[in-house]
């Protein structure tokens, strides 16, 4: 069973090609599921005055069409059968009837102070279930050793990059990422992103980001001066018909 909702797009949440970018796209999908969770009894808030926080560990989106400013879109969240220290849940986004994109995300359920991994199995958490996306997803995303990574930038983690965890939110990431790829995006979409978060980046932390390209897939990785990855990801690009 899945929430569904409807959006309307706002003008502010695209990119100069007017198409939503993925940064905004992954904010529809978590809004649909803290509208979810809280309709299933245990919201994203009353579980954090528990003391415990869903982090996300990976996520792979697929966009299959492109959505503009003003459009209306309905997006719809569902968790799916979990297991160890794993949490899964998808999303997809439908305009006019056709899906417009998927992801498949794994979670996990930490302590708010101790940053302790809790198991599926300690909780019965309410929220309804359906069936897993079949998406391509590995269990643990690397970026090939033989991708030239070159450092592009050095960007600083700041106010309004932090959500409630003290940390960047995962939201922001995309934006980051495609800001240093080797090419522009000026006429191109992103039809493919994979997103691995290895450690997180708290206020204050500056992170270096290295870029590369192989077969035509761009890769991005950012590092924590202490010389942690944070995140990993692969993004793929086509020209805007």
């Amino acid at each position: 069973m899945k929430w569904s909702g409807e959006y309307t797009v706002n003008a502010n949440d695209v990119d100069f090609n007017n198409i939503v970018s993925v940064s905004n796209m992954l904010r529809y999908m978590q809004d649909a599921a803290n509208y979810e969770m809280e309709e299933d009894g245990l919201s994203y808030n009353e579980l954090f005055l528990r003391g415990l926080s869903f982090v996300l560990s990976r996520i792979r989106m697929s966009f299959y069409s492109p959505i503009y400013a003003h459009e209306k879109i309905e997006v719809q969240s569902w968790a799916c059968e979990s297991r160890g220290v794993q949490f899964n849940r998808c999303y997809r986004i439908m305009k006019n009837g056709v899906i417009a994109a998927e992801a498949v995300s794994v979670w996990a359920l930490v302590g708010v102070n101790d940053r302790h991994l809790h198991r599926v199995n300690e909780f019965d958490l309410p929220y309804r279930k359906d069936e897993m996306l079949e998406l391509d997803m590995p269990a643990r995303f690397k970026i090939p050793d033989d991708v030239d990574m070159r450092l592009v930038s050095e960007r600083l983690v700041e106010y309004a990059d932090v959500d409630m965890n003290g940390h960047m939110n995962n939201t922001h990431y995309p934006d980051v990422l495609c800001s240093h790829l080797s090419e522009n995006m000026r006429g191109q979409r992103v039809i493919s992103m994979g997103i691995s978060f290895l450690s997180e980046a708290p206020l204050g932390e500056s992170v270096k980001i290295y870029s590369g390209m192989s077969d035509g897939n761009h890769y991005v990785r950012t590092v924590k001066e202490n010389g942690q990855t944070n995140v990993e990801a692969e993004i793929i690009l086509e020209p805007i018909a």
